[in-house]
């Protein structure tokens, strides 16, 4: 009778979870793409605004203009990382300095794609060093008055590109200059909404994701690893 019970019992847990794995399964607009079809129709995001969008080319812009118009764009989703650092005594190899630095996503930007890249770019992510030393990967510099933006452009061979832009806050002397170029790439993955920034690669991303779903663990990435952000593309990351 004891075991009779117990059956029953594991029954019922079993059609209990499968009912609730139906109830949340995800709408058709966030489901995993076909494997086999096409990698640049492999998503099903929706288009969403793009408050960063740029109105004219980024070298136009003066200081205070882009100043003007990062400040009226807000930030959501994003990471504060400990990452690898250079240009100081303690970012040697041997050496466990590290310096932290926070990446924001510009809020409802979640979906750009190569064929919707606004033509003269848009700001996607803020970067932060919030350390005593240069980061390593980005060249990101420490100090109130630096700020960075991530700017994705269209590339005309396919595809989009990255360019990262220091800007310089200090009243009176606003200024802004390149400070690197990449490219754009997507990791393909699934489409999420809610537009997010961290630093990942695209299989930190997989495994990850993977582990929060099956697991129930947040696997922790390099400290070198790129910025990532969400795409059409399930995500992108900026690589040199």
């Amino acid at each position: 009778m004891k075991r009779f019970h117990q059956c029953c019992t594991h029954a019922a847990l079993v059609l209990t979870l499968v009912s609730c794995t139906r109830e949340k399964a995800p709408p058709p607009d966030t489901a995993a793409p076909s494997a086999s079809a096409p990698s640049a129709l492999r998503t099903n995001a929706r288009k969403a605004p793009m408050p960063g969008a740029l109105t004219k080319p980024i070298d136009s812009y003066t200081g205070e203009e882009l100043y003007a118009f990062v400040r009226q764009l807000q930030f959501t989703g994003g990471a504060v990382r400990e990452r690898k650092c250079k240009n100081d005594p303690g970012c040697g190899t041997n050496q466990p300095k590290r310096v932290k630095v926070a990446v924001d996503a510009v809020a409802t930007q979640d979906s750009i794609a190569s064929g919707d890249t606004p033509p003269f770019g848009v700001v996607y992510i803020r970067a932060l060093n919030r350390g005593n030393a240069d980061e390593a990967r980005y060249g990101l510099q420490p100090g109130a008055q630096f700020e960075y933006y991530v700017i994705v452009l269209p590339d005309p061979s396919g595809g989009m590109t990255w360019r990262l832009e220091q800007l310089v806050t200090t009243p009176g002397v606003r200024r802004h200059v390149s400070a690197g170029t990449g490219q754009f790439q997507s990791c393909n993955h699934a489409w999420r909404a809610g537009a997010r920034a961290d630093f990942k690669s695209c299989a930190t991303a997989a495994m990850r994701r993977d582990s929060v779903m099956r697991l129930g663990l947040v696997l922790q990435g390099s400290d070198d690893d790129p910025m990532w952000t969400v795409c059409a593309g399930g995500c992108c990351v900026l690589v040199s």
